[in-house]
């Protein structure tokens, strides 16, 4: 066999060739022809793993769908939906035991298909190993695991994530975050925008918290005040933290068309400061070539049209925004923080007799990120040094301070 013919085969655009060649793979078992898809899937176009797939599907039958358990010490997400879903459809006691076997004692390749596959058949008998992987380091397995879980409406597990929202820990409230994700349950939705409040990894959160209920439909079905700031992480977070390619699964486009209409006649200050968001991470993202170098068409041709919506509204819309963004600086903390980055990063200089009313503030962040806003837009000198030092029983952040003054 020329395996690496017969995985071009698989891979190409002849439908014949493909399913000879998915027939072979599945009546041999052969993992070395497995393995080499699998690396060659690394550089393959969505849509072409997607065919693989169906290929796949074409080609199993109850003869050689046992064959499927010589490749599950070759991990892939992209394949691995194929694998559970095949072994679920020829399910039975045995076979469950089987899986139920590898999910105790086998390989951590082993172990994340065999939770997938009780995604698939939601048999109780593995909810107690399911619990113990579903917070592993490795992701795939603590995906599946939470996923199964999901699926069995398992309580506890759910009841624990929600509890480990409120750790001082970030990376276990992420953890948690993406648990609830993958268990599906919409419910979760509020307890996990409540948890962007107490942060400081909101950027991930936000990014997480679309794939368990689309952005359209949270802002229409919960608080505006408690959706509004997951929109503006998300804005925040792309290209160092969240990739563009999912400006598709966040619907950025319809999000921001439905708020700029809306606040055209609302006025709202939270929406203000987001489309300000929109336009600085936008433009940034599209006049700098390399942020986009690597990305495919669609995703190009998508960033562009946010960009043409953001561009096309009046000078006269986005001062009113530039306006109504400085009654953020009212607002509790965690809306104020971001308030203070988009006027720094505009330098609004009407925002000054505002920024001075904030250096009053017992917060020592929100001071330092005053302090950060006056500088911005050359107002610094024009206020107390001293006054603003002796607030500050931290060193670090007195030490920050005191470098913005000196570099005045």
């Amino acid at each position: 066999m020329d395996i690496e013919a017969e995985v071009k085969n698989l891979t190409s655009k002849d439908e014949k060739a493909a399913l000879k060649s998915a027939k072979l793979l599945l009546d041999s078992g052969n993992s070395d022809m497995f393995e080499v898809l699998l690396k060659k899937s690394e550089f393959l176009f969505e849509f072409v793993k997607q065919n693989v797939n169906k290929r796949l599907a074409s080609a199993l039958t109850d003869s050689n769908y046992r064959n499927l358990f010589n490749f599950l010490n070759s991990y892939s997400s992209d394949y691995e939906d194929f694998i559970a879903s095949s072994f679920a459809k020829y399910a039975d006691e045995d076979l469950t035991d089987e899986f139920f076997e590898l999910l105790q004692n086998g390989t951590e390749s082993q172990k994340t298909y065999a939770a997938k596959y009780f995604s698939y058949i939601p048999d109780t008998i593995a909810a107690e190993n399911l619990s113990e992987y579903a917070f592993s380091e490795n992701e795939s397995l603590a995906f599946n695991a939470a996923q199964a879980l999901g699926k069995m409406e398992d309580q506890d597990s759910y009841e624990k994530a929600l509890s480990l929202l409120h750790e001082e820990d970030d990376f276990k409230k992420f953890n948690a975050v993406k648990f609830l994700v993958a268990y599906g349950n919409k419910n979760a939705v509020l307890p996990i925008l409540e948890a962007l409040k107490m942060t400081t990894m909101p950027e991930n959160i936000s990014g997480e918290l679309p794939f368990l209920e689309p952005l359209t439909e949270t802002i229409l079905t919960k608080p505006r005040e408690s959706v509004l700031p997951c929109v503006y992480y998300i804005l925040s977070g792309l290209t160092e933290i969240l990739p563009l390619s999912q400006v598709f699964d966040f619907e950025l486009y319809c999000v921001l068309s439905d708020l700029i209409e809306k606040n055209k006649t609302e006025k709202d200050s939270q929406i203000a400061l987001i489309l300000l968001r929109a336009l600085i991470q936008f433009t940034t993202i599209c006049e700098i070539e390399s942020y986009t170098f690597d990305e495919d068409k669609n995703t190009k041709q998508e960033l562009n049209a946010i960009y043409e919506l953001l561009k096309k509204q009046s000078e006269s819309f986005w001062n009113e925004q530039k306006s109504l963004v400085l009654k953020e600086l009212e607002k509790e903390k965690f809306r104020v923080l971001p308030a203070l980055h988009v006027i720094s990063e505009l330098k609004l200089i009407n925002a000054f007799d505002r920024l001075k009313t904030l250096l009053d503030n017992s917060d020592e962040i929100v001071l330092c990120e005053t302090v950060s806003a006056l500088k911005s837009i050359g107002k610094l000198n024009e206020v107390s040094k001293d006054e603003i030092l002796n607030k500050i029983k931290d060193e670090n952040i007195k030490a920050i301070i005191l470098n913005m003054f000196v570099l005045t």
